[in-house]
Parts: C-alpha cells; sequence; structure tokens
C-alpha cells in the first residue's frame, strides 16, 4: 500500500513533518511558495538555548529531531555562555540553512518544488483530495500537511501591522502565504498586549560590516556581544507591547531589560529579545553602531511582519478541526514562538499524517513527557482569549514546571521516554 504525503510550506515545521512521513515511509511531496526551504528559520539563527536539550533530548529518543541534525552541520558558534538571557547558546548560519536542507530532502528522497503558493484545495466531504496551486498544477494526495505559518500576507501587515515591511516571507515578489486550513474552516489569531488580534515580528538583523571594529570582533570570537542600554534613550513602548516577544517569557529576562543583545548568525548581527521593538528606531544611538544598517527587514526601522493571525484549532494528534486528513505543525497549531516548538509538532505531524493515510489512530505523546504536556497544553489555551495573549515554548522552564515536565537530567528525559514504549517510534516504517 502507497500513501501520498503532501506538505506545504517548507520552513522548519514542513521539513520536520516531511522528514518523519518519510521515515514512516510514505511519499512526500513539499511546496514552498518562494524559492528556498527555511521559512522563518532563514532569519533565525539560533538553534538551541537554555533549556532546549529537554524537548530536543525527548524529540530524538523518540526517533526525530532531524532538523537539529541540519542545524548542527552548520552551527558557527556550539556553545555561547555568558549571555544577559542566561543558560548556553548554540548559532548557525542561516545563509547555509536552504542549501542544508536541500541537501537533507533528496538524501532522504523527499520530493520538493518551489513557486507553489496555494490558492485552493479539492475536497470530497471533510477530506482534502488536492490542493490547487496559484499556477495552476494542481498536487493530489492521500494525506496534507498544513506548515505554512500563521501569516496572511500584505493585506494582514496593513490592516493589522505597519504595512509590507519586505520580510523573509518576500510576499511582492511571491505571493501571500495561505495554507489549506483557511481555504474551509475559521482559524483564530494570537493577542498583542493591548488585547487586539495580531502579534509583530521582533528581531532585526544589521550587517555585520557597518558595526564597529571592536563589536565585529567580538561578534566573531564570542559569538555574541551585550551592550549596556544608554540611560537617555525613549524605549519605543508601544511596538514592544504589539511584539511577538511580549509575554513569551524573553521579556522578562532581566539580563535583557538593560542590554541589547547582538548574535553573529553568520555575516549578519541579529538583535534578539525585547531589544528589537524597544530600540530598533534608535540602534545608531548606542556604542559601536553608530554605522549600523540593518539589512532584514527591507524596511528597516519601521517595523515588522505580521504573524500568528492565522492558527488552526487542532487536537493532540496535531490533525485540523473540521478535516479528516490534514495536520498542522508549527506556528499553524499554536502562539509558539521558537525553532524547536515547530520541530517537535512538526515530527509528530508527519508520523501521524502516515498513520492517518494507513486507516490508523493518531498518536497522541502522553502528557508525562514534555513534548506531550506542551502540545495538549498549547491546544487548550488556544481556545481561550486569556491563552491567546500568550506565547509558549517547549523549552520554557517555567511552563515545564507548572506541567510537571521538567527535568534537568538528560538520562532521566530518555527515561521517561522509555517507560512510554514509544522510542524510536519515528523510526518505524508503517508502510509496508
Amino acid at each position: 500500500m502507497k500513501v501520498k504525503v503532501v506538505v506545504v510550506g517548507g520552513g522548519p515545521a514542513g521539513f520536520s513533518a516531511a522528514t518523519t512521513a518519510r521515515k514512516a515511509g510514505a511519499e512526500v511531496t513539499v511546496l514552498e511558495r518562494t524559492d528556498m526551504l527555511g521559512g522563518l528559520g532563514l532569519v533565525a539563527g539560533l538553534s538551541y538555548s537554555n533549556y532546549a536539550y529537554i524537548p530536543v533530548t525527548e524529540a530524538k529518543a523518540l526517533g526525530g529531531a532531524e532538523l537539529y541534525d541540519v542545524f548542527e552541520s552548520i552551527t558557527i558558534h556550539s556553545h555561547v555562555e555568558g549571555t544577559p538571557q542566561g543558560g548556553w547558546t548554540k548559532l548557525y548560519n542561516v545563509t547555509r540553512l536552504d542549501s542544508a536542507m536541500q541537501k537533507a530532502f533528496r538524501a532522504r528522497g523527499i520530493e520538493f518544488m518551489f513557486g507553489k503558493r496555494v490558492v485552493n484545495i479539492d475536497m470530497v466531504g471533510d477530506k482534502v483530495s488536492a490542493v490547487v496551486c496559484k499556477d495552476g498544477t494542481k498536487i493530489k494526495g492521500d494525506v496534507f500537511i498544513d506548515t505554512t505559518g500563521a501569516t496572511t500576507g500584505i493585506e494582514a501587515c496593513e490592516r493589522l501591522g505597519y504595512g509590507c515591511v519586505s520580510c523573509i516571507l518576500r510576499c511582492p515578489s511571491f505571493g501571500n502565504p495561505g495554507g489549506i486550513v483557511e481555504k474551509k474552516v475559521k482559524t483564530v489569531s494570537a493577542l498583542n498586549d493591548y488585547g487586539k488580534p495580531t502579534t509583530i515580528g521582533t528581531s532585526v538583523m544589521i550587517a555585520i560590516e557597518s558595526v564597529s571594529p571592536e563589536i565585529r570582533r567580538e561578534l566573531r570570537e564570542k559569538g555574541f556581544v551585550a551592550i549596556p542600554v544608554p540611560k537617555d534613550i525613549e524605549p519605543d513602548t508601544d511596538r514592544f507591547r504589539r511584539a511577538a516577544s511580549t509575554h513569551s517569557g524573553v521579556a522578562d529576562m532581566q539580563g535583557l531589560k538593560v542590554n541589547m543583545l547582538l548574535h553573529d548568525i553568520g555575516g549578519f548581527a541579529k538583535v534578539v529579545g525585547s531589544a528589537s521593538p524597544m530600540y530598533a528606531r534608535s540602534l545608531r544611538s548606542f556604542p559601536g553602531l553608530e554605522d549600523a544598517m540593518i539589512f532584514h527587514p527591507g524596511a528597516g526601522a519601521r517595523g515588522h511582519l505580521v504573524w500568528q493571525v492565522a492558527m488552526a484549532y487542532r487536537d493532540n494528534a496535531l490533525r485540523a478541526d473540521g478535516f479528516v486528513n490534514v495536520f498542522c505543525a508549527g506556528t499553524k497549531c499554536g502562539p509558539q514562538h521558537s525553532l524547536i516548538d515547530a520541530a517537535v509538532t512538526g515530527d509528530l505531524a508527519g508520523h501521524n499524517a502516515v498513520r492517518c493515510g494507513l486507516g490508523q489512530p493518531g498518536l497522541e505523546l502522553p502528557k508525562t513527557l514534555a513534548i506531550g504536556a506542551y502540545i495538549n497544553h498549547v491546544g487548550k489555551m488556544m481556545r481561550t482569549e486569556d491563552g491567546l495573549k500568550n506565547r509558549y515554548g517547549v523549552k520554557v522552564p517555567e511552563l515545564l514546571k507548572s506541567l510537571n515536565v521538567f527535568r534537568q537530567d538528560e538520562k532521566e528525559i530518555a527515561r521517561e521516554v522509555e517507560k512510554t514504549g514509544l522510542v524510536g517510534v519515528y523510526q518505524a516504517k508503517l508502510v509496508q
């Protein structure tokens, strides 16, 4: 028996979904609207930080987390310590992510197609039979996975944000993002600090040659630079209150309240955390940044993209409500805020898509695991108004502690996976 899985979206969640679906024995086709794989991962740069070892250890024990093998292959700073947010961080070269993902897909035998923007779907009852692309291409499949993120393009950016800011999504060139779910059912938006729909992207990338030689040297040697915020700078509180970092845990880190943090992500210095929305308009007032030029977004300090406006209700197997054979992952399945969130949801969605294609029930990860408890919690919270005001990360210790799944010993984490009987579950070939 053959199972054809079609993944719409070639970002971190789409990559993860495609690889686990392929491991399970499905024929996999990835449709990407632009001309590169990577999505928002093309401007992220931070693959591993603080307590990411908890979900990554679980995911590897389950047989997933292949995205982290890709990150490892392009890592430029493998153990960055001493940053204001605490813990340690891994940084990868964003300029090599697309190439690394393409190589991984080819090695796996995963088909991927560029310039395929989904504009319609064919349905039989509650089952999708094919997606229709803007260029007229119709792609049939047995099961579909929507990993298009929760952005809807220029219309939403103009209505809810600062207009088109020339972000990495490049909507003027490739058309507005759009997935499967919103073609049939209503999606939901996260709420900003004003209680209004949408959140605004945060981090900006500075051309590394535009910073001072001293900062440039420190970035390349240490991976980061922390610059104390000058006392006479007025923060942009309005932009911050609309930002995606609000209520994500990042904004509460004391070190990031008094410092602006720059990371080396491969030719660019990335301003991370709450500093981006608060000080993007005043970067040149910081010592060493007198000549700083914002490279991304293209609109510079004007603002950032609108996102988390098209999230799908789903169950704990990540099947989208209203569909028999559509799954979702990444920010499509909740107000998440990091690459590891995309990876672990993508892993599960890809595996369950193959189960669906074989007529088997979906796998729900036990709530004794951090990933299972996280997926369950986010699914519940996004159905409430208060829940939509927050952002959730599977590596945030406070959240994991509240869910009773915080573990500091990696051997203990592995033992918890063993107790569930799910070791290597994503590696099992289901299609015979």
